[in-house]
């Protein structure tokens, strides 16, 4: 399926090793923007991850095990500035409390805005 220029949103979700793979690929760039089930998967990644980390840091009594997690945090922070370029804003605004969950959890702007083409899910 062709996805170009004006194409409207995405026709399929994004799997969760997909969504996983493309945050850590695009970890170094806030170009670009990703869909709903892009971040939503990794969110849940990197949730999951977290609470793995932190009860194995606890029970091994080795609380700066934990700080591991904080290796996410670059990636976390790229897939959700894209997550507001999805929007038409940017990635200022997921600093925002509140507006910022309401634009995750709605669907972004069909077709092209500023930060380029609507995200096809497409690996």
């Amino acid at each position: 399926m062709d996805q170009g220029a004006g194409a409207g949103r995405p026709t399929k979700m994004m799997s969760p090793i997909d969504a996983i793979k493309g945050a850590f690929s695009g970890m170094t760039s806030f170009d670009g923007r990703a869909s709903r089930s892009q971040y939503w998967w990794f969110v849940l990644f990197y949730w999951l991850i977290d609470t793995v980390v932190t009860m194995a840091a606890v029970s091994a009594g080795q609380p700066m095990i934990a700080m591991a997690s904080f290796l996410l945090i670059p990636a976390a922070l790229a897939v959700s500035a894209k997550r507001m370029h999805d929007h038409g804003k940017s990635g200022w605004f997921m600093l925002i409390p509140f507006y910022n969950l309401y634009l995750f959890i709605i669907d972004g702007e069909d077709g092209v805005n500023d930060y380029g083409p609507p995200p096809t899910n497409e690996a």
